[in-house]
């Protein structure tokens, strides 16, 4: 039980709370004021919120941007504080177990995934991911924690393509360059849940030395003709329609007919989707 804000601030910010409950009027700091310093700070405590009658305007605001847990007007009988209580710790521990379970199953990917804000900083890297930034190719971070690139106009089309994903755009691939001349596709896809703090999810990927499924493979595994097949082998490795296209020897608008009829019979309608499709259809990728 603290009585000042800041104290509570301080308090919250170094230890672990699964449950924060705040009066609304305070003194130099109000209820959703320190929730949204603790918010910024990354505290993910659930919050229950203490108030008088006429705040519903502020409630609102609580509720919708500030992720708080239970509003109740004052005066609350105990016993439904209490339990409110028991409901965020039970909702707390649920949501840790989850965030455990995610967690280990982004760790199992055999490929780098990030999670980048709208100013691209980096929020969450799972092991690949953390090892990618670690070798600082083809990504890394500067002094803020913002993912760049090799290149300044690397940088600049990855900053420009998480900004278009986060405001609703379709998902994009991007090629990137590392070090020794290797080539890396990132695919830039929006979070499940738009509410996040996340505005983007990227996942990385080694173009050269990676093999992607075979041309055979492929075709026993969507029923792919014996072109559309290599078209698809193709687009896995990394290259665009146009590149293919120049691969195999044919026209552009050609590949692209075989495109839909991949589209169609893999199920999907976008090219970063097929990638991404791909190159997990095959166990241990």
């Amino acid at each position: 039980f603290l009585s000042s804000p800041q104290e509570a601030l301080e308090q919250a910010r170094s230890g672990h709370f699964e449950v924060i409950i705040s009066d609304l009027r305070m003194p130099s700091l109000d209820g959703l004021e320190l929730l949204g310093e603790l918010r910024r700070a990354g505290v993910a405590s659930q919050a229950i919120i203490l108030t008088g009658t006429g705040d519903m305007d502020s409630a609102l605001k609580a509720i919708n941007t500030l992720k708080v847990f239970r509003y109740y007007t004052k005066p609350c009988p105990a016993s439904v504080l209490a339990s409110g209580i028991e409901e965020a710790v039970e909702e707390a521990r649920l949501l840790a177990d989850a965030e455990k379970f995610a967690t280990s199953a982004l760790d199992a990917l055999p490929l780098a995934a990030l999670s980048v804000d709208m100013a691209g900083k980096v929020l969450f890297a799972n092991r690949f991911g953390g090892e990618l930034l670690a070798a600082r190719e083809p990504l890394n971070l500067d002094a803020s924690g913002i993912c760049r690139a090799l290149t300044p106009s690397e940088t600049h089309s990855l900053h420009q393509a998480v900004i278009s994903v986060a405001r609703g755009g379709l998902p994009l691939v991007l090629a990137l360059s590392g070090g020794n001349g290797e080539r890396y596709s990132v695919l830039i896809e929006p979070p499940a849940k738009p509410e996040t703090d996340s505005a983007a999810l990227l996942f990385v990927r080694l173009i050269d030395g990676q093999a992607a499924p075979s041309p055979e493979t492929l075709k026993q595994l969507f029923g792919l003709s014996p072109t559309e097949s290599k078209l698809a082998h193709q687009l896995a490795q990394g290259l665009d329609v146009k590149e293919a296209a120049e691969a195999m020897g044919i026209t552009v608008n050609t590949a692209r007919t075989y495109l839909r009829n991949i589209f169609q019979k893999t199920g999907v309608n976008r090219q970063s989707e097929l990638i991404r499709l791909l190159n997990s259809s095959v166990a241990g990728r």
